[in-house]
């Protein structure tokens, strides 16, 4: 499945993702980090992933390419934004 594929599958079934995301400029290390997955969208001609990343309860929309992995957890959530895959 790609990544898109999973984070949709995960979004419908109400369940976190853990996304390992590329190392951002001045961080050696790539992230691993948990979100509620609302939505794709397109920004500035990118498609992106809206959701709320679990820990600091930050919105977010994270561009497709910087996903390295991708993993539903089973932890559940219930909704802040209406969920659209």
């Amino acid at each position: 499945m790609s990544f898109k594929e999973v984070i949709s599958q995960a979004g419908r079934q109400r369940k976190t993702v853990r996304l390992k995301l590329k190392a951002k400029k001045g961080v050696e290390a790539a992230q691993s980090v948990e979100f509620e997955p609302y939505s794709f969208r397109e920004m500035g001609g990118k498609e992106s992933f809206f959701c709320l990343e679990v820990e600091s309860c930050t919105c977010l929309n994270v561009d497709m390419t910087s996903i390295l992995d991708v993993e539903i957890t089973n932890r559940y959530f219930k909704p802040r934004f209406p969920v659209s895959f």
